[in-house]
């Protein structure tokens, strides 16, 4: 799998959160995924470059259904002016490093 796409929610929007379906898990280095509250200094960074920005964060299992990275996106998503229904396309570039392109609606 080398890119997925996902449906912005209001949720989203709301809190700066890109959220991944939990199938989506083998998307990311196992290294890099941790539970909701976890503080594991083990878990490994990957680098999301999104337009001028780039994010270097954990995944979290968020929940039984879903996955997002710990940093917030917020910057981004006011950059582009997403709005709840818009899409994102995340591609994997490297092992590690992940390139996020807003498709819009």
């Amino acid at each position: 799998m080398n890119s997925v796409e996902i449906d912005l929610i209001q949720s989203s929007i709301d809190n700066g959160r890109i959220y991944f379906s939990r199938s989506d898990v083998s998307f990311f280095p196992k290294d890099a995924l941790s539970e909701r509250a976890a503080d594991d200094s083990s878990t490994r960074t990957v680098t999301f470059i999104a337009g001028p920005f780039t994010f270097e964060t954990t995944i979290r299992k968020s929940s039984n259904v879903r996955l997002s990275p710990r940093k917030t996106f917020a910057p981004y998503l006011k950059s582009v002016r997403a709005e709840a229904g818009d899409r994102l396309r995340i591609e994997k570039r490297a092992d590690r490093e992940y390139i996020v392109e807003y498709l819009g609606r």
